[in-house]
């Protein structure tokens, strides 16, 4: 087996044999044109398309939880924005320019984790969990859709990397994890802050730190990544701050402000948020057994904190056990659901341990039974993991790559939009849609972008002359567009009801 891995060769046929494993499975999207296209999307691209065509500059991005967090007036940075306003650009409005950007992102960070874990703990680890991180449903899915949590993964390998690297040259490598942490708030705040604060706890408290000037630069780190946030923080009488204090002293819906029933309400995502680290879905060994193996690396991990020999890697385990315990705590803080995204760089953590568990087992196997024992178990897990990941394989390039997707993906969208056009033989017409989320900034989008460089012209938004109606019945509660139809949409003659193949329902008025 030794000699196998010396060679050269196999070494990197089998490296590029697993990355393009993990390429292969991030790039069905990219490959049909066809991918999700949901409310998120268009609203963002929208904002994107005001900054490049209205030249609106903004110092915010999204409200934290698209409006629905219970957290009023916090908003993401604005960098996701300035992302896609670039990709606007670049691609003419396209956004299958969004797409492709998104399995970039995916694919340079899936080429970091191999480049940055070969460079913390060598080559055979980096081989593992490149195939972890190549395979994981979670971390696959950034690539697959558009959404702004996602380019987030990349300054997490980075920001792993930077803190192994502190004890080195701390002048450098601490602003360049707090900036690479601090980056990720134009993406998902709730991941940036736990990030930060553990970064700053283990300046002194892991690393000893005592270089001022260490600090200092710390300082400027930190006010460069989050300067926008302060400068309409302070053109707007400190909104986010007060509605965050504001938050934490009000009750919220979560255990009634009883604390102990918030930690036990907040176990169960992190629980599933770990086993989902890793695919299990048709592999041979239950999602309930992935948990119990998280348990068991967090254990690992607490045991290779503090007991590693090598002072480096010490201090690096040091500070993903810290990473872990100080998201949990300052997540506590929150009144609602604690979702994966949230999470990403936990993720990383256990499949890190994992990797090298697996390879100091297997080095050190002869000297304990248990070694044996630990190899043999989590070598089942990999074995189950490549049977799963083959059977993600299969569907996706089977069932996924031909899914029109209905009302959900792009292309459905563009049929509906595309059969108005045609039927209207034409003529000026308005438009009204209906979408479960009541917001509909994909057809706003589309009607702005696609409909209007393919057919010369934009549907009006009056209820005058010849009017469209495109419907997305909600697929849970596929009766509620009734509603709207009896209330929001009243009056006109009726002239046809379609149903397409897409599931989208036309509806074809005249109003005098």
């Amino acid at each position: 087996m030794k000699k196998l891995f010396s060679d050269k060769r196999f070494l990197f046929s089998l490296i590029a044999i697993i990355f393009l494993w993990g390429v292969a499975l991030r790039s069905i999207e990219v490959i049909t044109g066809n991918y999700l296209f949901g409310f998120d999307v268009g609203r963002d691209l929208l904002v994107a398309r005001d900054i490049v065509v209205n030249h609106k500059l903004t110092l915010i991005g999204a409200e934290i939880g698209s409006g629905s967090a219970g957290i009023n007036g916090v908003f993401q940075g604005p960098g996701y924005y300035y992302l896609l306003a670039v990709v606007y650009f670049l691609f003419g409005g396209n956004p299958y320019g969004a797409l492709l950007t998104m399995f970039v992102f995916g694919v340079v960070s899936l080429a970091l984790v191999y480049v940055t874990v070969q460079k913390i703990f060598g080559q055979a680890n980096a081989i593992v969990a490149l195939f972890l991180a190549g395979i994981s449903p979670l971390i696959v899915s950034q690539s697959r859709f558009v959404w702004a949590p996602h380019p987030a993964t990349l300054f997490i390998v980075l920001m792993l990397y930077f803190a192994y690297m502190i004890p080195k040259r701390p002048r450098l490598y601490v602003p360049l994890a707090l900036l690479s942490a601090g980056l990720t708030y134009n993406f998902e705040f709730a991941m940036t802050v736990p990030m930060v604060i553990a970064i700053l706890i283990a300046l002194p408290l892991v690393y000893r730190v005592k270089d001022v000037r260490t600090y200092l630069y710390a300082i400027g780190s930190l006010v460069a990544v989050f300067s926008p946030m302060v400068f309409f923080e302070m053109r707007h009488n400190w909104m986010a701050t007060r509605s965050l204090l504001s938050y934490t002293a009000s009750p919220g819906s979560v255990g009634n402000d009883i604390w102990f029933l918030r930690i036990t309400d907040h176990l169960g995502p992190y629980i599933a948020n770990a086993a989902n680290s890793f695919i299990y879905e048709h592999g041979f060994i239950p999602q309930q057994l992935y948990a119990w193996l998280c348990g068991a690396l967090l254990i690992a991990l607490g045991i290779l904190a503090w007991k590693t020999i090598d002072r480096a890697k010490r201090q690096f385990f040091q500070f993903c056990f810290l990473l872990l315990i100080t998201s949990y705590v300052v997540l506590l803080g929150l009144n609602n659901t604690i979702w994966d995204y949230y999470l990403i760089h936990a993720h990383f953590i256990y499949m890190y341990v994992f990797a090298y568990v697996v390879v100091f087992s297997f080095r050190e196997m002869r000297k304990s039974m248990w070694l044996k024992m630990i190899f043999g178990v989590l070598t089942i897990f990999l074995i189950s993991m490549i049977v799963s990941s083959s059977w993600r394989m299969m569907i996706s390039y089977t069932y996924d790559f031909h899914d029109l997707g209905g009302v959900e993906k792009i292309l459905g969208k563009k049929i509906a939009i595309d059969y108005v056009y045609k039927d209207a033989h034409g003529q000026p017409f308005s438009e009204f849609t209906f979408m479960a989320p009541i917001y509909t900034y994909p057809y706003d989008y589309l009607f702005q972008t696609y409909a209007l460089h393919k057919y010369g012209y934009a549907p009006g938004n009056q209820k005058k002359g010849l009017v469209y109606l495109i419907i997305e019945p909600d697929s849970s509660k596929p009766w509620t567009y009734k509603g709207w139809l009896e209330t929001v949409i009243v009056g006109g003659k009726i002239i046809k009801t379609v149903t397409l193949p897409t599931g989208h329902i036309i509806q074809e008025r005249l109003f005098p």
